[in-house]
């Protein structure tokens, strides 16, 4: 994670500084640690087809799952409808035509009939909420050899005047798909952004596990020291023989130590595996620094980046953006049914056959104007009420979210900056506890201590190798939980959404 939010924030260096010290880099544009030439990360067929494994930094490993991660590609598909739903609503104001006719032959009382008809025609819906449609009529009719041929156009306009009238109201549903798309870009944004977090902490439990099985076997081979230490001083008749015993005790109980650690290591590249949906049998391996740095935090300056980019604060926004829609549209129901129409009809219709033309041309037209003004409907006062009581939900529901994020964001910093403080206290008690172990054999050696006493302070660096490990990958997970709580993992890792 080379460009954390020190880069966005100028001032503030959150991840992306301590990423620096463990390895990690963006996924997509970042500076890469490999030589120009050095492949791109593997994909999936390759770590599978290699026998003896890969290493994987975490940056690969969010890169295979961006790829490969059924989650975000489910996440990818959803969005094909989504995005045609927005077009569908888009489409309100354009003028849908369709062709109508048919052709009927028949015979009633010896007298046969055959008629046929087609008819285009095209309704819009216009932005003030009028609707105008025009249909053009063509019949032909053939009864006993008279035939009558008819070619009308017909034309309709409406417009309301109070219900259903208005740019505002008419323009209220494509203005929330639009506010509907954001949303669910969002949450799209939410998916990749939880999914990446879920990947980062499955690496570092690889990481850890990895480190405790180094661990266990430096255990191994210090408690093997330390039996051989015992058997030269039992040749030297320094030490009595019954006083090994505890000792070589002590070695086999680090083996099986080793033994577990390999259990917990195999079930940690499963999960990695299964986050990545890759081959599960692949061998792979995590290459990360395990020597952070520390990151300064700034409260007010991370509560204005979360405010600006959680993806389920600026959702709730929206939300409440849509229902004071619903509300104008609800507020618009309660009216009257006011509306003015005309409607006119143009053609000619002729008939031939049996000796006689006849034809005729038509010219009508209407205007006139239509109410309905409901007295005691409350049905009518229903949506008002009801689209009140969903605005005034949302806007709480929005200061529960807020009120949520500083809840979380002043959680992690406090996380953040007492995990360090962890980290440097494991540093130096691991360091104090090895120097104490190497004083106690070479005093050992000397016969001016017992045996008891080493395999004491062994198990205490014991402690504080696995206590300092702890500390590391505890201190760099709550670097990526503040990460996510910020809604910026996707700015750090400079992941684009393909959408």
């Amino acid at each position: 994670m080379r460009v954390a939010l020190a880069m966005m924030l100028g001032a503030l260096p959150l991840v992306g500084a301590a990423a620096q010290e463990t390895g990690s880099k963006p996924a997509a544009k970042a500076r890469r640690t490999n030589p120009p030439s050095a492949p791109l990360p593997p994909t999936a067929e390759t770590v599978a087809a290699r026998p003896g494994g890969i290493a994987l930094t975490v940056a690969d490993a969010i890169a295979i799952a961006l790829r490969d991660n059924r989650t975000i590609r489910s996440a990818y598909i959803d969005r094909i409808a989504q995005k045609f739903d927005l077009r569908v609503a888009e489409d309100r104001f354009t003028p849908h035509v369709t062709i109508n006719g048919g052709a009927t032959r028949q015979q009633i009382a010896g007298i046969n009939t055959t008629s046929a008809e087609i008819t285009p025609a095209a309704t819009a819906l216009l932005p003030t909420g009028a609707t105008f449609g025009l249909a053009w009529a063509n019949q032909m009719t053939d009864t006993a050899g008279i035939v009558t041929r008819s070619s009308i156009a017909e034309l309709t306009l409406s417009q309301p005047l109070l219900r259903g009238g208005g740019i505002e109201v008419n323009m209220a549903p494509v203005r929330a798909a639009r506010l509907t798309e954001r949303i669910n870009r969002l949450r799209l944004k939410t998916t990749v952004s939880e999914t990446v977090g879920q990947v980062i902490f499955a690496y570092r439990s690889l990481l850890q596990a990895q480190e405790e099985l180094k661990l266990a076997q430096a255990s191994v081979m210090r408690a093997q020291e330390l039996v051989d230490i015992n058997r030269a001083l039992i040749t030297a008749g320094r030490m009595a023989e019954v006083d090994i015993v505890q000792t070589e005790a002590d070695l086999e109980n680090q083996r099986i130590r080793v033994l577990e650690g390999t259990k917990t290591l195999d079930a940690a590249r499963l999960q990695l595996l299964n986050l990545l949906s890759i081959d599960l049998g692949a061998a792979i391996v995590a290459r990360e620094s395990t020597d952070p740095a520390r990151i300064a935090t700034n409260l007010s300056r991370l509560m204005q980046i979360a405010l600006a980019q959680r993806p389920d604060y600026l959702g709730q926004v929206l939300v409440v953006e849509q229902n004071k829609l619903g509300l104008v549209v609800a507020q618009n129901e309660r009216l009257w049914d006011l509306s003015v129409f005309a409607s006119g009809r143009f053609g000619r219709e002729t008939t031939t056959g049996g000796g006689t033309f006849a034809a005729e041309r038509i010219s009508d037209m209407t205007v006139g104007a239509a109410f309905s003004v409901p007295l005691n409907d409350l049905r009518r006062e229903q949506p008002f009420v009801q689209a009140t009581s969903t605005l005034q939900t949302s806007e709480l529901q929005l200061a529960i979210i807020r009120q949520g994020v500083e809840l979380q964001v002043r959680g992690s910093v406090t996380d953040v900056d007492i995990r360090w403080r962890q980290l440097e206290v494991a540093r130096r008690a691991r360091q104090l506890a090895a120097r104490a172990v190497e004083i106690e054999k070479e005093k050992l050696k000397a016969g001016r201590s017992a045996n008891f006493q080493v395999r004491g302070l062994e198990n205490d660096l014991r402690s504080a190798e696995s206590q300092q490990l702890g500390a590391m990958i505890g201190y760099l997970n709550a670097l990526t939980l503040l990460d996510i709580q910020l809604g910026t993992t996707l700015e750090t890792w400079r992941i684009a959404l393909r959408d």
